[in-house]
């Protein structure tokens, strides 16, 4: 009897050590093993998506509504279709840009668009509303440039300008215009 009670905490010990590395064995989680994705498959599809961006005092900068968007894995293209990009200054719309399709990188903010591209910049008390009407658009974001060598119709008011490519500079307020030049004005 001496020796039994002397082995049992030995025991009791070495029983609760086990019983430690067993439950520690079922509780471990271990990450699911990750499957390839398909490079032309997109990685995720979203439907019928509206996104809303607000600035620092809550008010609107900027709002897209989308009937489809869609990115393929190890890509930074956010491809697009039937996209409808609404940009705010001081929370009143500045520009909205209307497209049946575009494709978005987000590193970079370059963005093409194709398909009936409509850009409206909206009439403020010093400026009167801007309409652009091409096939295909080029637009950065992070630059404020936009160009293209399509066909493009501008009516400012009264004002009409037909060309076959431009280049627009947003922050310097300069358009090119590249060929095929017609201007209409109208002051």
């Amino acid at each position: 009897m001496n020796r039994v009670a002397r082995l049992f905490p030995i025991g009791l010990m070495l029983g609760m050590g086990l019983l430690a590395f067993w439950l520690n064995v079922l509780t471990e989680w271990r990450a699911p093993a990750q499957r390839q994705l398909n490079p032309n498959e997109p990685e995720y599809t979203i439907e019928r998506l509206t996104a809303t961006r607000f600035d620092e005092q809550g008010r609107l900068q900027q709002q897209l509504a989308t009937g489809k968007m869609w990115k393929l894995p190890e890509q930074e293209q956010v491809y697009l279709q039937q996209m409808d990009v609404k940009q705010f200054r001081d929370g009143q719309l500045d520009y909205q840009l209307r497209a049946e399709r575009g494709v978005y990188n987000r590193r970079n903010g370059e963005g093409q668009f194709d398909g009936n591209v409509n850009l409206v910049r909206q009439a403020r008390a010093d400026q009167r509303a801007v309409y652009l009407q091409t096939a295909t658009l080029q637009l950065n974001t992070q630059t404020g440039i936009m160009r293209n060598q399509a066909p493009v119709a501008i009516d400012d008011g009264l004002s009409r300008i037909r060309s076959n490519g431009f280049y627009y500079n947003h922050p310097a307020g300069q358009l090119k215009l590249l060929s095929s030049v017609r201007i209409t004005y109208a002051p």
